[in-house]
């Protein structure tokens, strides 16, 4: 009787193994047409993949190599606005410092010891506890240097 339970679980275990691998092939083939092909990938993936991508830095080992900056168009704003939004802050009060708006006295004082272009640069560079473009980086240069100007002359300097 052995040897015919031996043949009873052979066919059993051949009968189980035949139908894994019909379940599996039948997986590979449903995995095949709902997946469906790499190399059909559409061309707005390929540039979003790209970009995801691309390095965080690179090296410039030449100048030339290095972007141009770019000069910020002047913002639509008279001096008086520009002082009225960004610089009064500190300069209606004197605030740290600050050179009080229509002082003669403080403005002239700083004018005579640093000059015109040294309170320009300090403008848009910053100075001390003054952030550089009053706090605004998209003021351009001509927006501080007119804003400066505007300052000085409201000061009688």
């Amino acid at each position: 009787m052995s040897a015919a339970n031996d043949q009873q679980f052979m066919g059993t275990a051949l009968g189980v193994l035949g139908a894994l691998v019909a379940i599996t092939v039948l997986i590979i083939i449903a995995a095949n047409l709902v997946g469906g092909d790499d190399d059909a990938l559409q061309e707005a993936e390929i540039r979003q993949i790209e970009a995801r991508v691309q390095p965080v830095a690179m090296v410039a080992t030449d100048a030339s190599q290095l972007p141009k900056p770019e000069e910020k168009p002047a913002l639509d704003l008279s001096a008086a606005e520009i002082n009225e939004q960004f610089c009064a802050a500190c300069h209606a009060n004197g605030t740290l410092g600050a050179p009080v708006f229509g002082s003669a006295d403080a403005w002239a004082s700083r004018l005579e010891e640093k000059g015109r272009d040294t309170l320009v640069s300090h403008a848009i560079n910053g100075f001390n506890q003054m952030p550089a473009r009053g706090g605004n980086p998209d003021l351009s240069d001509e927006d501080i240097e007119k804003t400066v100007d505007y300052m000085l002359e409201e000061a009688g300097v």
